[in-house]
């Protein structure tokens, strides 16, 4: 990735300039649009299409979907060669990579997309310098899942998630574990790196980037070299996972992993996996605000954060409609109807509320969760600047290093920080 975007940069030089016909509603157009996830996704997405080319029979879309990886991979390639698709899905992650070297256009300067009802902090999520380079699908909270059912046989009491520390969890942990022995495990570490790291920044009014969006840390050495800290206590004081679990873990199958095959008592997801995780495991599932320092929930670090966003090229022929068809994807309800919750809340208000109805108990308790924490969550992490789509990779490397003790949380929070700055500098 670090090599291909480059290429990006390096192809684009300065911001391209859209050609863009306005032609949404006349002339035949071809837009590509580009996604990833699985094969359920893929087909939710493709039946929306054919409603939405049923009613513009003047659009074509050609749809281009793989795995994650294979949908970055491929978009550093297309971009760098100037053949990007018009309409594209982006992370947190990725949306700056793209965003901030002009391979995006700016969404406020289109007037077919609707943000009416999108909150504002959604909105600056997926804005840089003042441009909007992504409109939030959904939004989500980064927390803790206890399987509810393992807790019941442990004869241990779920945690109040209002009040209770990190002592808490190790103890909590800890006990479960201890209580039903054999190859069950307290906790995970949090295998999504970067945001459980983000989450500990939170708590310490700290954040990964500097909020201001520029390509600098947001955060002392000494804070990241804590978290690695509260990693050995999980492996150590919590019952975690031994490092062999960790890497076996991280290279496995999703539905395979501790935490899904009743293996694990607590794991670090996002909110809208609380469905498929109880689809795979079988068990039942209760969502928790994170623990935090001092048991206030004013500290507890937990953010909602667009899970998902939707972008189009700088360099699409068809701004207009694209701008058409992103509109319908973000706005329309039969899109929120069909997609629920499996890629978050949706961000926009009146969405939220036409979901309700359609959902089972599992779905409404997440978009419950959500609503009902948004007050709470006070931290807000910064946008993901250009060169940072490598972070999560060296974040979940340096984890390993102090998990199998080649690394000691100092020298690792010095070295990944160091790694860090490197990949921003360069962009």
């Amino acid at each position: 990735m670090i090599g291909a975007t480059g290429a990006v940069a390096l192809a684009l030089g300065v911001t391209a300039c859209s050609t863009g016909s306005g032609d949404a509603g006349s002339e035949d157009v071809t837009l590509r649009v580009a996604w990833w996830g699985s094969q359920e996704r893929h087909d939710n997405f493709l039946s929306l299409i054919d409603e939405y080319e049923a009613e513009n029979p003047n659009v074509t879309i050609e749809a281009e979907y793989s795995d994650s990886g294979g949908h970055w991979d491929r978009l550093a390639t297309t971009t760098a060669g100037g053949d990007a698709p018009d309409v594209i899905a982006f992370d947190k992650e990725h949306l700056f990579q793209y965003g901030g070297r002009g391979a995006l256009l700016d969404l406020s300067t289109l007037d077919a997309i609707d943000t009416s009802a999108f909150p504002e902090a959604s909105i600056e999520q997926g804005s840089l310098d003042g441009e909007l380079y992504g409109l939030p699908f959904s939004q989500n909270a980064y927390t803790v899942v206890a399987n509810e059912d393992l807790f019941a046989q442990a004869g241990v009491e779920l945690p109040d998630d209002s009040t209770w520390t990190w002592d808490d969890f190790y103890e909590i942990s800890n006990d479960v574990a201890a209580n039903l022995g054999g190859d069950v495990r307290g906790s995970d570490y949090g295998e999504a790196g970067n945001a459980t790291l983000e989450m500990w920044l939170g708590q310490h009014g700290e954040s990964l980037f500097a909020a201001d969006g520029s390509a600098e840390i947001g955060y002392d050495v000494d804070t990241a070299a804590a978290w690695f800290e509260h990693l050995e206590h999980i492996r150590d004081a919590a019952s975690g996972p031994s490092p062999d679990e960790f890497i076996e873990e991280m290279s496995g199958v999703f539905e395979e992993g501790r935490f899904l095959t009743n293996r694990s008592a607590l794991a670090f997801y996002y909110a809208s996996q609380l469905p498929a995780l109880e689809t795979a495991s079988g068990s039942t599932m209760a969502l928790l605000r994170p623990p935090s320092p001092s048991g206030s929930v004013d500290d507890n670090g937990l953010a909602h954060i667009p899970s998902w966003f939707w972008g189009i090229s700088s360099r699409t022929e068809h701004a207009d409609a694209a701008a058409d068809l992103v509109d319908f994807l973000s706005n329309d309800p039969r899109v929120a109807e069909t997609m629920l919750v499996s890629l978050g809340v949706p961000a926009s208000t009146a969405n939220q509320e036409v979901i309700l109805p359609e959902l089972d108990a599992t779905g409404q308790e997440v978009v419950e969760f959500v609503s009902e924490t948004g007050p709470e969550a006070t931290f807000v992490p910064p946008p993901s600047p250009p060169g940072s789509g490598s972070v999560g990779d060296s974040v979940i490397r340096y984890m390993e290093e102090v998990l199998f003790d080649r690394l000691e949380p100092a020298d690792a929070a010095a070295q990944m920080t160091a790694e860090i700055e490197d990949q921003l500098a360069r962009g």
